[in-house]
C-alpha cells in the first residue's frame, strides 16, 4: 500500500486555469492525497518550466519516489489505484458498465474542454490570421459536446447517482470557459449543467484550487 504519509507529498505542476491540471488537483483533495503546487505557465514561465518539464506539458505529477507523471486522463488512473488501495471508492470505476458510462461522459466533456482550449488559442493568433470558419467549427463541435452532456443529466450526477469524474471533468471544463471566454457560455442553454457546476463549484474541494490562481 502507498504510504501518503511520506516526508515529500506530490508535487503537481501546472496553472489551476488548466482544467486538465485543475481536475487533477480536485480528484486530489477529494482522495485526500496531500501535494504541494508549483504554479508555473508553459507560456510565461518557459525558463523555470525547462529543467522541470521540458515538454512544457501540464499537469505533471511528480510521485514522491521522482517518477514523473504525464497527461491528466493517466496521472487520474493512477491517482484511482491510490484511492483503491486506501479503500476509498474510485471516481471512475474500475469495471463493468459504469466504467464506459464515465468514460463516454468524460469524453464527451474533454471534446467540450479542448474545443474551448482550441477556440482560445485562435483568439490569441493575430487578428488578420485568425479564422472564423475554424472558430465557428470549433464552436459548434463544443456546443454539441455540451449539449449531449446536457441531455443526459436527468439528476445531480451524470452517472449511477452519485459523484463520478465525469462531472468533476464536466465542471472544470465548463469553469474554464465561464472563466476565460465567458461569452462563448450561454448558461440558459444549459440549465443542469449550470446547476451542477455552480454545486460543486461551491464543494470545498473546488474551492481549494481557484480557477484565478
Amino acid at each position: 500500500m502507498t504510504d501518503l504519509t511520506e516526508a515529500t507529498p506530490h508535487q503537481l505542476l501546472g496553472l489551476y486555469d488548466s482544467p486538465f491540471v485543475r481536475r487533477v488537483a480536485v480528484t486530489m483533495n477529494l482522495y485526500a492525497i496531500p501535494f504541494t503546487h508549483l504554479s508555473l505557465s508553459v507560456f510565461r514561465h518557459m525558463d523555470a518550466m525547462r529543467p522541470l518539464n521540458p515538454l512544457f506539458k501540464v499537469p505533471m505529477l511528480t510521485l514522491p519516489s521522482g517518477e514523473k507523471l504525464f497527461e491528466s486522463a493517466y496521472i487520474l488512473d493512477y491517482l484511482d489505484e491510490l484511492a483503491g488501495e486506501r479503500d476509498i471508492l474510485p471516481l471512475t470505476p474500475r469495471s463493468g458498465p459504469e466504467r464506459r458510462q464515465v468514460q463516454q461522459m468524460m469524453a464527451l466533456a474533454i471534446v467540450a474542454t479542448e474545443k474551448a482550449v482550441a477556440i482560445e488559442y485562435e483568439r490569441k493568433r493575430p487578428g488578420e490570421l485568425q479564422w472564423a470558419d475554424w472558430t465557428g467549427r470549433l464552436r459548434g463541435q463544443m456546443r454539441q459536446a455540451f449539449t449531449m452532456l446536457e441531455e443526459r443529466l436527468a439528476g445531480d450526477f451524470l452517472v449511477g447517482g452519485r459523484l463520478t469524474q465525469a462531472d468533476i471533468t464536466t465542471v472544470a471544463g465548463i469553469g474554464f470557459v465561464r472563466y476565460v471566454l465567458p461569452h462563448e457560455w450561454p448558461a440558459s442553454d444549459y440549465p443542469a449543467l449550470a446547476r451542477l457546476a455552480d454545486r460543486l463549484e461551491a464543494s470545498a474541494a473546488f474551492k481549494a484550487v481557484p480557477i484565478d490562481e
